[in-house]
C-alpha cells in the first residue's frame, strides 16, 4: 500500500471515529477535546483550534486550542476584521481557506508579523463551521515549521471537522437546553413543597402558640403561689417557645419574612435560642468578631435566622454522642459569609449530592426539610452555599450572602 493510500485510509478511519463522537452530560467541550486532539493527529499539524465569530462579526475568538507537541489546551487568543481585512474576507467567504506558504498567501499574509511567525507557522488550512446556516466560526489548523502543501484528501478531512465542530455545538446547547428544563421543572416541584411545609408550619405556630399561652397561665399561677424560681424558668420556657412561634409564622407566610437587620444582631438574639434546642446533643461556639455590626445582608430577617436555625440543627442530627457545633460570619468583600461546623460523624459523597432534595433524610424520625428548606432561602437571595463533608471528619456548611 502506497504512502498516499495509507493516508487515504488513516483519513477514513479518524472521520468515522469523528462521526460516533457524542456529547454528554459532561458537557460539549469534553468531545470537542476529543476532537481536536484526533485531528491534529491525523494531519499531523501542532496547532489545532475552534475560533468562534462574536456577535458583531468583527472580531474571532480562540474558544480551545490544542498543541499536540505539548498536549496543551488553550484559549482566549483575539483577531480582529479591523487589522485582517484580507483574511476576513477570506474566512467570510463560506469556503476552506487552504494557505499552503501561509506568510505570503494573499488571503493569511496579514497574520505573519503578529501571529504567524511568533508561533512559527508555515501553513494554515480553516475550515468553515455553520451552525442553523449561519457561518459561527473556523476550525483552524496550523501548520509549524515550513510552508505545506495541504492534499485534497486533507481538505476534504478539514471540511467533515468543520462538521462535526457544528454537530458537538448543536448537541451541547440542546443537553444544556434539556438541562435547564429539568431544573425548571424541579425547582417548581420543590416549591409546591415548600407551600406545604409553609400551611404546615402556620398550622403548628397556631396551636403551639396556645400552649405557651397555658405555660404563661401556670407561670403567673405558680408565681402567685410563692415559688418564683420556677415562676421564672416556665416564662422563660415561654419565651423561648414564643420566638420559636414567631419563626414558624415568618416562615409559614412567605410574604412575610420580616424586614432585613443587621447579621450580627440577628446571630446574637438567636444564641439563646440555640443553647436551649441543643444543649442535650452538643455544645456551641459562635465566632462573631469579624462581622462588623453594622453589616446587614440582602436577605430578611426572618430567612436569616430560618437558614441558621435549620444547619445548625442539621448539625446536631449528625452527631452520633455529644459533640460541638461552631457558627461563625465574617464579612468578605460584598458579602457576608455564614459558616455551621460539626464534628458528627460526616457524610458520602453518594449522600452529599442528595441533601438539597425535599423529604430525603438519612435519619429515622427526619423530615427530609431541613436543607431543602435552607436551599430555596439561598436561591431566593441570591446567595450560595456549599457544603464539605467526608466520612469521620464531620461536615461544614458554608453559605455567601450578598450585603444590601
Amino acid at each position: 500500500m502506497g504512502g498516499a493510500d495509507r493516508d487515504r485510509v488513516a483519513f477514513e478511519t479518524a472521520r468515522l471515529e469523528l462521526a460516533r463522537m457524542r456529547v454528554t452530560m459532561a458537557g460539549h467541550e469534553v468531545a470537542l477535546q476529543g476532537a481536536l486532539r484526533l485531528c491534529a493527529r491525523t494531519l499531523k499539524v501542532d496547532r489545532v483550534g475552534f475560533w468562534r465569530f462574536a456577535e458583531d462579526r468583527q472580531s474571532l475568538a480562540l474558544a480551545l486550542g490544542y498543541t499536540l507537541s505539548t498536549d496543551e489546551w488553550n484559549a482566549g487568543d483575539v483577531l480582529l476584521a479591523s487589522k485582517y481585512p484580507a483574511y476576513w474576507v477570506a474566512i467570510e467567504s463560506r469556503r476552506i481557506v487552504a494557505a499552503h506558504d501561509a506568510a505570503h498567501d494573499a488571503a493569511t499574509h496579514e497574520l505573519a508579523a503578529s501571529y504567524l511567525a511568533p508561533l512559527d507557522i508555515g501553513a494554515l488550512l480553516d475550515a468553515p463551521v455553520f451552525r442553523a446556516g449561519e457561518l459561527i466560526g473556523v476550525v483552524c489548523f496550523e501548520h509549524v515549521g515550513a510552508a505545506r502543501t495541504w492534499s485534497p484528501d486533507e481538505l476534504s478531512f478539514a471540511s467533515a471537522t468543520g462538521d462535526l465542530v457544528a454537530m458537538v455545538l448543536e448537541q451541547g446547547a440542546r443537553l444544556t437546553a434539556e438541562a435547564a428544563l429539568r431544573v425548571a421543572a424541579g425547582r417548581a416541584a420543590a416549591a409546591e413543597k415548600l407551600e406545604l411545609v409553609e400551611r404546615l408550619a402556620r398550622g403548628v405556630a397556631h396551636d403551639f402558640a396556645n400552649v405557651l399561652l397555658a405555660v404563661e397561665l401556670v407561670a403567673a399561677r405558680v408565681a402567685r403561689d410563692g415559688d418564683g424560681d420556677a415562676a421564672a424558668s416556665l416564662r422563660a420556657c415561654a419565651e423561648v417557645g414564643g420566638n420559636l412561634v414567631g419563626q414558624l409564622r415568618r416562615f409559614g407566610d412567605r410574604n412575610n419574612r420580616g424586614a432585613a437587620a443587621p447579621l450580627r444582631t440577628v446571630v446574637e438574639h438567636m444564641i439563646p435560642i440555640l443553647v436551649t434546642l441543643l444543649r442535650d446533643a452538643a455544645t456551641i461556639e459562635v465566632d462573631l468578631d469579624a462581622l462588623p455590626a453594622d453589616v446587614t445582608v440582602a436577605m430578611p430577617a426572618g430567612h436569616v435566622e430560618q437558614l441558621v436555625l435549620n444547619l445548625c440543627l442539621n448539625a446536631k442530627d449528625a452527631l452520633p454522642g455529644h459533640g460541638a457545633i461552631r457558627l461563625a460570619a465574617r464579612a468578605a468583600g460584598a458579602a457576608v459569609v455564614v459558616t455551621v461546623a460539626d464534628d458528627g460523624a460526616g457524610m458520602t459523597p453518594e449522600v452529599v449530592a442528595r441533601i438539597w432534595e425535599p423529604y430525603f433524610t438519612t435519619k429515622a424520625t427526619g423530615t427530609g426539610l431541613g436543607l431543602a428548606t435552607v436551599k430555596a432561602i439561598v436561591d431566593e437571595a441570591g446567595a450560595e452555599v456549599a457544603v464539605a463533608s467526608a466520612p469521620g471528619h464531620g461536615t461544614t456548611f458554608t453559605v455567601t450572602i450578598p450585603v444590601a
